[in-house]
């Protein structure tokens, strides 16, 4: 059972543009990584892009206010444009997908010293759209350690 319970009808609006495209990503990951080995927290690689609508409604629920705040205290959330793969490509393989991205969004959650945690359910979030906030919810509460 999840520690994150939240109403079945939970609301939450998709975000039009989820991923910076300014962002220097490899950046942020490095930092990800530092804050994670100080904080004891977990790494969340999420790649994506603004033309793919799974990715949309995954930043929608993350937004949801208990979501946010789960994250505020577990993860260190490092959102990774692919643009229409062909930006941030090199940065799968730095968190452990060796044959890179089968698809979008997916995310990655590794430890501080890099020991991806999720492995087998990192593309579950293709299909956001037939997703619920509490299915949201339950994964990130499996995997906070």
């Amino acid at each position: 059972m999840s520690e994150l319970i939240l109403p079945a009808d939970t609301p939450f609006t998709e975000v039009a543009e989820p991923y910076d495209r300014n962002l220097d990503a490899g950046a942020a990951l490095d930092a990800a990584f530092a804050r994670a080995r100080i904080g004891k927290t977990r790494v969340l690689a999420k790649f994506g892009a603004a033309w793919c609508p799974d990715c949309r409604v995954l930043a929608g629920m993350m937004a949801v206010p208990a979501i946010a705040s789960y994250l505020d205290r577990h993860y260190e959330v490092v959102p990774v444009h692919i643009g229409r793969y062909d930006v941030n490509m090199d940065l799968p393989a730095r968190v452990g997908l060796s044959d890179g991205l089968e698809g979008v969004p997916a995310l990655v959650i590794a430890t501080a010293d890099g020991t991806i945690v999720n492995t087998g359910r990192i593309f579950q979030w293709r299909t956001a759209r037939s997703q619920t906030v509490q299915d949201l919810a339950d994964y990130l509460t499996a995997f906070s350690g």
